[in-house]
């Protein structure tokens, strides 16, 4: 799921993001996920600015910083939540999230970021090494990074979420209650992460589309007319 929120120039992207949202619901199916249909036959436009493509969300975003990109987009805070369990199939490079093992904060004794496990910082200082390859990929679900289900939330529950802003849903209030009706907590009205996850993936393969005289069909694929 990481693969869609790589920045890409702006007329690239639109060639290749439909072709990579059929590819990302294909990955979800090939781990085990629900399928849904993927709008296609869009018109792409016929300028590139990286300036577009500036404002993903990051490794150490804030909840409020996060619901403010996706709200931009039109999307709510429970597509938010949705979206990011997204990383239930992801991964990350240790240089993303490696400050969370040794330098967080100058309060913390061991030196690890105190939202996490302990157990889990050990198991991920192993992986990542405080002077290792920063380049290292480490799978953002260590329970099940290879089936698409929502175990990605029980790990937040746990402190077990590797990236920071993953973690966050889980401390606060406002995006909590999301994850804990993927959970199926007791006293919530529950949510379907597949069902979900397919709608919140449609919802945000609308934004922005261009119609009527707007962009262009392409000849090549690649490149603008």
């Amino acid at each position: 799921m990481m693969l869609l929120m790589m920045p890409r120039p702006r007329s690239k992207l639109l060639a290749l993001e439909w072709s990579l949202a059929l590819a990302a619901r294909d990955s979800v199916v090939l781990t085990k996920g629900l399928t849904w249909k993927v709008p296609t036959g869009r018109r792409d436009g016929r300028v590139s600015l990286a300036s577009d493509v500036n404002n993903l969300p990051g490794p150490r975003d804030s909840v409020e910083v996060q619901k403010k990109k996706f709200a931009d987009k039109g999307l709510n805070d429970q597509d938010l939540v949705t979206l990011v369990g997204g990383h239930t199939i992801g991964t990350a490079a240790c240089q993303t999230f490696r400050y969370r093992l040794y330098n967080f904060s100058t309060t913390t004794t061991n030196g690890a970021d105190p939202s996490m496990d302990a157990t889990f910082v050990t198991q991920l200082q192993a992986l990542c090494p405080a002077n290792g390859d920063a380049s290292r990929r480490v799978a953002l679900d260590t329970g099940s990074s290879n089936t698409f289900d929502a175990s990605f939330f029980t790990n937040l529950k746990n402190g077990r979420g590797v990236l920071e802003s993953d973690q966050r849903l889980w401390t606060d209030a406002s995006t909590k209650t999301f994850v804990q009706r993927f959970l199926g907590v007791r006293g919530l009205s529950g949510l379907n992460f597949n069902v979900e996850f397919g709608k919140s993936m449609v919802k945000m393969s609308n934004v922005g589309v261009k119609t009527g005289t707007e962009g262009e069909i392409r000849k090549v694929c690649s490149s603008i007319n």
